[in-house]
């Protein structure tokens, strides 16, 4: 990493207002912290690694710069730890030294650990640990066996359970749907016995006859009878969070094969969606807050991937409901696969039999459990961006995975067509329009509350945010963890004037007045530019996203459509400066236009062409 790269890092930190589960500041001013042991754990035992920055000190929300007091023994001391105290030894990655603020900080990298070798633990037989949003947490040893768990292709999916028979425990209906599927694909066995069809399929496990566990599972007539856990919990989260009283509402818990647990949650999920009308072309239409296939999907992905091995025993697929969210969390993390694969990669099963078995049956309302090979993600992104809903946050948490799907408020037709109007509407993303219309409506944005409206990590989030300034969409105010993000002035400058332009005639001195005040703006904003406060930025020259400090090139028929919206806008003829001043063109940009635009008809001089009074109106 490079100096830069380490300060946006400390200035996203700054913003969110802590750690997060991917970075670790830790101050080293007086040496190497102790803690440093269970942060090197918990990176090691995370799928995708993390960083710590040394010399950096975390103090109530803000981080400051201390630097380290010994870089070359604070260097000597990671080498040392993560070859000695961590166990097996953790490899590191990139170590670098950065001068930040006139003091050294070190920043250093832990790449993804190969599957194999975990878990990491401080010492032989000490604790592993793992993050969870801004800490390192101890595992339990039922926990540990998760990441055991990872080093190879699980099985326990076709473990037999025991006491359990096809005839007493299995539903006839879903075994005829498994095997009329798996037998098409198999000559041998349609011409086999019943039970050499069922040992081979593995809906039984071995001659004794006992069901495998993805059998009990997917096609047992109730698998809570042997395995408790494999039951779904809901609820709803209240809003307001400080009633102790309410802390779950209409919680429920569901029971059956996995066609059933699917049905009910789906059931219940919409039995708590709010409806929103939507206008189009003057017809309402409902519109519900989040898509079906979005919600289906996910809650299909939890219940057939969760973690099917002893460690999960007492854990469930969960799925919450919040104000503005929904929540779908199960057992286990991702296996065989990293969140930055979801969805474009083939698929990879955790539990390979019991995903044969739900590819093949059917829920109540005739869909398959799972439509799809390596199609849910792709389908759920498709939906969501048709809603003009945020993508879905995905957290693998090692022990645990979340899916969180964010029920923005629908855009409307008009909120739609003024985004379109801005400079690089095309490129971003639909939390960036959401956050664009809470900034027109005067709503300030924070990293904090980004996150909090669309789910994804604090870096994620800055980056989004510096995007929109980076645009010249919006612009921030303060500093640290009291940054805020407003809609940017020039923006609602344009916002107005072209209000204008669709104003009807007349109301004339109305609209001078208007007029008079976008003017008073602009040079409130020249004055600012002069004295170096904000952006050289002005409603028709938007700032160049590669360099905020250059104004845009803009075309001829770009700046001809600008002197006609002036013109309209002020409703009488306008002079040369008058004109300058309302658009903000430089004399070298105006001039060419006028001149063009004479020529082609498009506007008329009112008084011989060479008088000191000259103005030019719409031909």
């Amino acid at each position: 990493m490079n100096d830069a790269e380490v300060m946006e890092l400390i200035q996203i930190l700054r913003e969110s207002g802590n750690d997060n589960y991917r970075v670790e500041a830790k101050d080293a001013s007086s040496g190497i912290p102790r803690s440093l042991d269970a942060t090197f754990s918990a990176f090691g035992n995370m799928p995708e690694g993390g960083l710590i920055l040394l010399g950096v000190a975390e103090q109530g929300g803000t981080f400051e710069v201390t630097g380290v007091s010994d870089a070359k023994a604070a260097l000597d001391a990671l080498g040392s730890k993560a070859r000695q105290k961590i166990v097996p030894p953790l490899q590191l990655g990139a170590v670098d030294t950065h001068l930040i603020d006139g003091k050294t900080v070190i920043s250093c990298v832990i790449p993804p650990q190969p599957n194999q070798f975990k878990p990491f633990k401080v010492g032989s037989f000490g604790p592993a640990y793992t993050r969870a949003a801004d800490g390192d947490y101890r595992l339990s040893p039922q926990e540990e066996q998760y990441l055991v768990g990872l080093g190879g292709q699980p099985f326990y999916d076709r473990m037999p359970v025991a006491g359990a028979s096809v005839e007493k425990d299995l539903a006839p209906d879903l075994v005829d749907q498994y095997l009329d599927v798996y037998l098409k694909g198999s000559v041998r066995l349609r011409n086999s016995s019943r039970d050499e069809q069922l040992l081979r399929s593995n809906v039984v496990a071995n001659d004794s006859g006992e069901p495998t566990l993805a059998a009990i599972y997917a096609l047992g007539v109730h698998p809570q009878q042997f395995l408790p856990h494999l039951s779904v919990k809901v609820h709803v989260k209240p809003e307001n969070p400080d009633v102790t009283a309410l802390r779950l509402i209409d919680a429920d818990q569901f029971y059956g094969p996995v066609p059933d647990l699917l049905s009910q949650s789906f059931e219940w999920v919409n039995k708590q969606l709010r409806t929103a009308v939507v206008f189009e072309d003057g017809q309402g239409r409902d519109l519900p807050e989040l898509p079906a296939v979005a919600i289906r999907e996910l809650i299909a992905n939890a219940l057939v991937h969760r973690d099917l091995s002893s460690a999960s025993f007492g854990t469930y697929v969960q799925v919450v409901k919040t104000a503005t969210k929904l929540i779908i969390s199960s057992p286990g993390g991702l296996w065989g696969i990293t969140q930055r694969q979801l969805g474009s990669t083939s698929p990879r099963a955790r539990n390979p039999v019991l995903y044969a078995m739900c590819s093949a049956i059917k829920t109540s309302d005739d869909k398959r459990v799972i439509e799809g090979h390596a199609t849910g993600i792709p389908a759920t992104r498709r939906a969501l961006s048709q809603a003009f809903l945020p993508e879905p946050y995905f957290k693998d948490g090692v022990i645990r995975f979340q899916a969180v799907l964010s029920s923005a408020t629908v855009l409307s037709s008009e909120q739609m067509r003024w985004l379109g109007g801005l400079a690089g509407a095309g490129t971003l993303s639909v939390a960036q329009k959401h956050a664009l219309v809470r900034m027109k409506a005067g709503q300030a944005m924070t990293n904090s509350s980004y996150r909090e409206f669309f789910p994804m990590d604090s870096v994620h989030a800055r980056n989004e945010l510096q995007e929109l300034v980076q645009f010249g969409l919006a612009k921030t105010v303060g500093s640290g963890r009291a940054t805020e993000y407003l809609l940017n002035e020039a923006v609602q400058a344009a916002d107005e004037l072209n209000k204008l332009i669709s104003e009807p005639d007349g109301a004339k001195e109305a609209q001078e007045a208007k007029v008079q005040d976008l003017e008073h703006v602009r040079r409130e904003r020249e004055e600012d530019d002069t004295a170096g406060l904000v952006h050289p930025v002005s409603p028709v020259n938007r700032v160049n996203p590669v360099n905020p400090g250059r104004f845009k090139r803009l075309t001829m028929a770009e700046r001809q459509g600008q002197i006609l919206v002036a013109l309209k806008a002020a409703g009488e003829p306008l002079s040369k400066e008058q004109l300058r001043q309302v658009t903000g063109f430089t004399p070298g940009q105006i001039t060419p236009a006028i001149q063009t635009m004479l020529k082609e008809g498009t506007i008329r001089f009112t008084e011989p062409q060479r008088s000191r009074f000259q103005r030019y109106a719409i031909a």
